[in-house]
């Protein structure tokens, strides 16, 4: 499995060498969820009140995650 780098309580980001934007992954068990675009878009989300309009498109940066990522 590729490294993660922890953010907040179960809330991951994907590591990557030369790649940016990646979306936050919250990790329970074998349950995974994409959280946030990418590190701001997940800030806002969980901790401040959020555009229900804003877009939500989360993209893999790392292929090991694309299966999980919808």
């Amino acid at each position: 499995m590729p490294q993660l780098v922890p953010v907040y309580a179960h809330r991951f980001l994907p590591a990557a060498r030369g790649a940016y934007a990646h979306p936050v992954l919250s990790m329970w068990g074998t349950d995974i969820v994409c959280y946030g675009n990418d590190l701001a878009d997940y800030i806002d989300r969980e901790f401040r009140e959020v555009d229900e309009d804003a877009p939500w498109n989360p993209q893999a940066t790392v292929d090991f995650w694309k299966e999980f990522i919808h």
